[in-house]
């Protein structure tokens, strides 16, 4: 698969004045940082700018005093956190819990945010897709392995697969449709995944496999190491 640089306008997280409540905050500020970067994407698809079974690799991180990104995790979770449950999607490696928008921040809602933990060794979950739905991924901690595949579902053979390594702070978008799944080798990897929208769990939609089944453990071992600078560079002049 073909790797270059894509530019979009940069955007910021930001708190809205209402709900007051502040999980529900938390959660819009996420969310529509989330929806407006893959409105972004879907804008550049529909020019054929990108493939539309594409992933947009980024960073996310706090500049200036007074911010972090990690408090807009604190304020969501809420002080009891999440419980996570296992097995996730057939794999008893992945956990997860869903945090649904309807229940914190209006009726209106139709998007989801899931946390999901891969265990170290976690090579189990097949190469899926998500039929309805788009996806916005922020990497919270650990190390792992994204991979993608750009075939389409009717035509998926389990060649051409991009392995993209991905660690803490790291985020991914990617459309509806897109074959893919995570792996992780020594550290375990920690997800919040966006749903836009979100599709119960227990939907036959929410996720498909292909006819052709693929897991991380038939792909190859180790992908190239290297350590290098992100390809895009700010230019501030």
């Amino acid at each position: 698969m073909l790797r270059r640089a894509i530019e979009i306008e940069p955007d910021a997280i930001t708190l809205p004045d209402e709900p007051t409540d502040e999980r529900a905050r938390a959660y819009v500020g996420l969310a529509n940082i989330a929806s407006r970067y893959l409105q972004r994407m879907r804008t550049r698809i529909a020019a054929g700018l990108i493939s539309p079974r594409a992933v947009l690799v980024g960073r996310v991180r706090g500049t200036g005093t007074g911010v972090s990104f990690g408090r807009f995790l604190d304020m969501l979770e809420g002080s009891k956190g999440l419980a996570l449950l296992s097995p996730f999607e057939g794999s008893p490696t992945v956990a997860g819990a869903v945090l649904e928008g309807r229940h914190f921040a209006g009726p209106e809602r139709d998007d989801a945010f899931l946390k999901l933990r891969f265990d170290a060794g976690s090579d189990d979950l097949p190469m899926h897709a998500h039929e309805g739905s788009d996806r916005f991924i922020f990497v919270l901690s650990g190390r792992g392995c994204y991979h993608i595949s750009p075939d389409p579902l009717d035509g998926f053979t389990g060649c051409g697969i991009a392995h993209v390594p991905v660690r803490e702070r790291d985020v991914l978008m990617f459309p509806r449709d897109t074959i893919h799944t995570f792996s992780t080798d020594p550290e375990a990897l920690l997800l919040l995944s966006y749903h836009a929208p979100y599709i119960p769990l227990d939907d036959p939609k929410q996720y498909t496999l292909p006819s052709t089944r693929v897991a991380p453990a038939r792909l190859p071992s180790s992908v190239s190491a290297q350590v290098a600078c992100d390809p895009a560079w700010t230019c501030v002049a």
